[in-house]
């Protein structure tokens, strides 16, 4: 288990805290510290982080609502002590301990401002803050005893494991007379700085033992912290809860975000299965070609192979053969690398090679005249161009070598 930094704020207002290192078996490890929560965040570095939240600021209660489920309870412990709020429960906190041996659920009430406030501070630093605790169930207590912290004037009186409440000094002696008639009257055990005298107790039925204690609080509350405290950081405030904060914003957004991720999948599929067809279609296109230029083949396997081996036929054949493939090959290399064309055909006879084709439109068509030319080895002629209904030009090259 890691070491904990015990935290406390003198004044958020005015960024006034003083913290203490507690070693992973409760003794206080160095001395106390006091400076800006920047400063505390500094000694921080891979501890956990105990916030004491001052006990004035809370109501310590507990309520008799059924049910096991924390959640659910959440949701319900509000309305079910309502009554005995003076404020509106939606600006009210409200934080759950562990279930009482009466079956009874402690409950710890604060409002959302002074919460938002303390997380707000907090959350602007990289501290890894496990848990807010009321000061008052810090103060060491056992079994059979109520214990009270005496601070100037005022007394943090805890009287079990997740019950405790803040008087001043002179008031102290009328609220523990309303103790009640119990069959065991548990001790008092008061902790009494050591400059100071204790208040009146006279009042209380039973045993009170004065301890004394010197320098500052938090080294008591480091004794009295234990392993299981009533954590504030519950609800909206817990761990998911702030990740629900930062996210509530952002939903909208993400939201847009996943629409548009799903058109564009859409839109890819939708692009993929044209491709796919129109892959198809260019494919069959190329079937038809390669048999008007080879009717005698029978069975068309891979065109482009059974083309060239048709090639490698023909230059075995005589001179007109050789010029035929001479003007073929020419052509092909610029073929090869034009889009959008269509080969309806290809007829060779006095040395030219006659190309029926269609193509996007007359400009692409003078491009292709002008690409077979370059190499000033081909001349090109063209004999026709109609541009059909879907605008694209059905036209005829004539095609032969310089000098012939």
């Amino acid at each position: 288990m890691r070491d904990t930094l015990l935290l406390r704020a003198e004044s958020v207002a005015d960024d006034s805290w003083r913290w203490l290192r507690v070693e992973a078996d409760g003794r206080p490890r160095g001395g106390i510290h006091a400076g800006s929560l920047a400063d505390a965040a500094s000694e921080a570095g891979g501890l956990r982080v105990v916030v004491l939240v001052s006990a004035t600021d809370c109501l310590l209660t507990s309520v008799q609502v059924p049910g096991r489920n924390r959640q659910k309870l959440l949701r319900a412990v509000p309305y079910a002590l309502e009554e005995q709020l003076s404020d509106e429960v939606e600006r009210l906190h409200f934080a759950l301990g562990d279930v009482l041996d009466d079956g009874s659920w402690p409950v710890a009430v604060i409002g959302r401002q002074v919460m938002d406030r303390l997380t707000d501070a907090l959350d602007a630093t990289a501290m890894d803050v496990q848990q807010m605790v009321p000061d008052v169930l810090a103060i060491p207590r056992r079994d059979d005893e109520v214990s009270a912290l005496v601070v100037d004037d005022i007394v943090l009186v805890r009287k079990g494991r997740a019950e405790g409440y803040v008087v001043d000094s002179d008031n102290l002696d009328m609220l523990l007379a309303m103790q009640g008639d119990v069959d065991e009257v548990p001790a008092l055990r008061l902790f009494v700085a050591a400059d100071e005298l204790p208040p009146e107790t006279d009042a209380w039925p039973g045993e009170t033992h004065v301890e004394t204690w010197s320098g500052d609080p938090l080294n008591l509350y480091a004794a009295g912290l234990g392993s299981r405290p009533l954590n504030l950081l519950q609800g909206t405030y817990s761990k998911s809860g702030e990740w629900e904060r930062i996210w509530k914003p952002w939903r909208a957004t993400a939201a847009l975000l996943l629409v548009g991720v799903l058109v564009s999948f859409a839109a890819m599929g939708v692009d993929y299965y044209r491709l796919n067809a129109e892959s198809g279609q260019l494919q069959a296109e190329i079937d038809e070609t390669f048999r008007k230029a080879s009717p005698e083949t029978k069975r068309v396997v891979n065109p482009r192979v059974q083309m060239q081996q048709k090639l490698d036929s023909l230059e075995k054949g005589g001179a007109d053969e050789r010029g035929f493939l001479a003007l073929l090959g020419k052509t092909g290399n610029v073929l090869k690398d034009i889009k959008d064309i269509e080969l309806g055909g290809i007829t060779y006879r006095a040395g030219r090679l006659d190309v029926d084709l269609k193509i996007g439109n007359l400009q692409m068509l003078d491009q292709l005249k002008r690409a077979l030319t370059d190499n000033g080895d081909l001349k090109v002629e063209i004999q026709s161009a109609t541009t059909g209904a879907d605008q694209r030009v059905q036209g005829r090259m004539r095609i032969e070598g310089v000098g012939t």
